[in-house]
């Protein structure tokens, strides 16, 4: 039975991209739109956007469980029996009784084996509020959680105090401040890097071209998250507009489409859109600057437990139906960037370029419980226009052009290269 949708508050969590991490399991959740001063690329991307269905139940009301859910109950007689056993028994002091029952919980979540289905702790939860309003205070950088890689550095921001100080993408974060972070989530490490701008942090580091680890010293400062960035590639007939989208939160479409109007009105031979390192965001926003690109018809397919199915459509409005496009995307490219490119590649409205996309097909409704804490619940699961799957498998690119960290390292962007060149000429670079 169709049941009324919930308000566009309802969030997709992100990254990502690389989303909320898989608090317990290690993976990243691209989710890729946590922002430590960074942001949890959503490594603990968090991917924030609206649910086409209703939530399953309240965070702290009663919830009707089905025949199923009541053979999953908790065996609370256990758990009370285990307790006293480290009462009486446990050679050194309890935790708190919040530490023990944030860890019971932590452990009951990881059961399910969702990497986006996660448990963060009340004062980790509120990171995520101060997270929506795109500015905060910290280093300017993107992290996640990597399935035994640990916390790794995604993307540092040119010009702010990460970049500044010497921190590089790729890099594996050992300690904050002397915490060991080994066994904590991406969002909890955000927790520990972020603080009041002019104070500083010191992280210890594990670099891949260097034997040892080492430790560098940045000095927080207050980080404004560059949305959109744009610019005109070449001179004369042959030049390009070029167009990178940083996440999808509130005022994507917004930010982005006066942008695009600016390039149109140079009249390029074609368009590029950058998605690359883009952890997600709103599923609405995502709707919205599919919009500006793709003439009326269905977007996306979800799809939740209950088999209800939701399709939501593109109007025929868009600035940009008609111009050559080519859509830039990497690994770090995940949920509502995977929802733009996937449906650009199934209605062939452009080239997509790159590497194959991080593969988060799955949307999380997040609950506050009653201590303050956010649950994050996968909910249901997205397809593009043409039913296909990307979850767990992402988007393969129509061109596949890798960048190398050497390339990075150079200032070079052969995929960036592909994309020009493919618009000026029509012609697909040799596999």
């Amino acid at each position: 039975m169709n049941q009324p949708a919930p308000s566009r508050s309802t969030q997709i969590l992100r990254g990502t991209a690389l989303a909320l991490v898989g608090v317990f399991a290690g993976m990243i959740i691209f989710a890729m739109g946590i922002a430590a001063g960074i942001t949890l690329t959503r490594g603990d991307f968090s991917f924030r956007g609206a649910s086409a269905f209703p939530p399953p139940g309240t965070a702290t009301g009663s919830i009707s469980a089905t025949p199923a859910a009541r053979a999953a109950e908790v065996d609370q007689k256990l758990i009370n029996e285990t307790l006293a056993q480290l009462r009486n028994n446990w050679y050194g002091e309890l935790p708190s009784s919040d530490a023990l029952t944030n860890g019971a919980i932590r452990g009951m979540v990881a059961a399910l084996g969702d990497d986006f289905t996660a448990y963060v702790e009340p004062k980790y939860a509120r990171m995520l509020e101060d997270d929506a309003s795109g500015s905060f205070e910290g280093i300017g950088a993107t992290l996640r959680s990597v399935n035994g890689a640990g916390i790794q550095i995604v993307r540092v921001f040119d010009g702010f105090p990460a970049a500044k100080a010497g921190v590089q993408s790729g890099d594996a974060i050992e300690s904050v401040n002397g915490v060991k972070v080994a066994t904590l989530s991406a969002t909890e490490v955000a927790a520990l890097i972020r603080g009041p701008g002019g104070t500083p942090v010191v992280l210890r580091l594990r670099r891949a071209d260097t034997p040892k680890p080492f430790e560098i010293t940045v000095v927080r400062g207050k980080i404004v998250i560059p949305l959109v960035t744009s610019k005109m590639i070449g001179t004369g007939a042959d030049k390009i507009g070029y167009v990178s989208l940083y996440d999808f939160s509130a005022n994507a479409r917004q930010q982005l489409e006066p942008r695009i109007r600016e390039l149109l009105d140079q009249k390029p031979k074609g368009l590029i859109l950058d998605l690359r390192d883009n952890p997600g965001g709103l599923l609405s926003q995502a709707v919205e600057v599919g919009d500006l690109f793709l003439p009326e018809g269905d977007f996306i397919i979800e799809r939740d437990q209950a088999g209800n199915v939701k399709r939501l459509r593109t109007t025929n409005s868009g600035i940009a139906q008609t111009i050559p496009l080519a859509v830039l995307v990497n690994g770090g490219s995940a949920s509502a960037s995977e929802i733009v490119a996937g449906a650009i590649q199934d209605y062939g409205r452009g080239q997509v370029i790159g590497e194959t996309t991080f593969g988060k097909g799955s949307v999380q409704l997040p609950k506050t419980l009653s201590n303050g804490a956010q649950l994050r619940i996968t909910i249901e699961r997205w397809f593009t226009p043409k039913d296909r799957a990307i979850h767990g498998t992402g988007i393969a690119p129509d061109i596949t052009v890798a960048r190398s960290s050497e390339d990075s390292k150079a200032n070079r962007d052969p995929q960036l290269d592909a994309a020009v060149n493919f618009l000026q000429t029509g012609v697909k670079p040799a596999p």
